[in-house]
């Protein structure tokens, strides 16, 4: 267990905004191996697959601890808007374009309330949100 990284800043992504997420890098991914012509890294990196392979450990141990959003970082959001763009340029469905630029605006506005994050076997955590005192 590794612990506090100093400058480690995160805000927690919730599970529906995730399955958006997957869905826009899975479309972006499609369309630029179907269309584009480009190695394979080159499309990994393009469609921003690369924020799958960040998110899917975090979700599996916030899952694993009965707890609620997955930790991103703010650098990480480029993995979307490269995935966006790309399918802007790619043609890709209007439904996911739009869904991928509501995500992008509440993923930067999330962006602005970061948290201390720390790692664990390697995996990026948040602390627990401290418990509420019950109202009198």
């Amino acid at each position: 267990m590794e612990g506090p990284a100093e400058g480690l800043r995160a805000f927690a992504v919730g599970q529906d905004d995730i399955l958006t997420i997957a869905r826009v890098i899975g479309h972006a991914e499609e369309l630029l191996t179907a269309h584009s012509g480009s190695d394979r890294e080159t499309i990994r990196n393009a469609s921003g697959a690369e924020l799958l392979s960040l998110l899917y450990p975090r979700i599996g141990l916030v899952i694993a601890r009965g707890g609620s959003g997955a930790p991103m970082q703010v650098s990480e959001i480029r993995h979307l808007e490269a995935a966006i763009i790309n399918l802007e340029s790619y043609g890709g469905h209007e439904t996911v374009l739009c869904d991928g630029y509501a995500l992008l605006a509440r993923l930067r506005a999330r962006s602005k309330e970061t948290r201390a994050a720390r790692t664990e076997d390697g995996i990026l955590t948040l602390p627990d949100p401290a418990p509420r005192a019950p109202c009198p």
